[in-house]
């Protein structure tokens, strides 16, 4: 987790991977390019997911809840 973007989002009643989706979508807009990953906290998602264009979630106790870190890669 060396360069990427947080997004914070803490909306309720839509699923997480809708949330996510939106977040990828957002980088996607302002960097041209999909994240390598995403890094969230565990109650967001229990187990590693794939998203739409082949990014990756990763549960990851270090992130804090309603917090997104989308890998941006060196």
């Amino acid at each position: 987790m060396d360069n990427g973007m947080l997004w914070y989002d803490n909306q309720t009643g839509i699923t997480a991977e809708s949330r996510l989706q939106r977040a990828v979508d957002y980088f996607i807009s302002k960097y041209g390019h999909p994240p390598l990953c995403c890094f969230v906290h565990p109650d967001m998602v229990a187990q590693p997911m794939e998203l739409r264009g082949h990014v990756k979630v990763i549960p990851s106790e270090r992130i804090l809840k309603n917090h997104i870190w989308l890998e941006i890669g060196n």
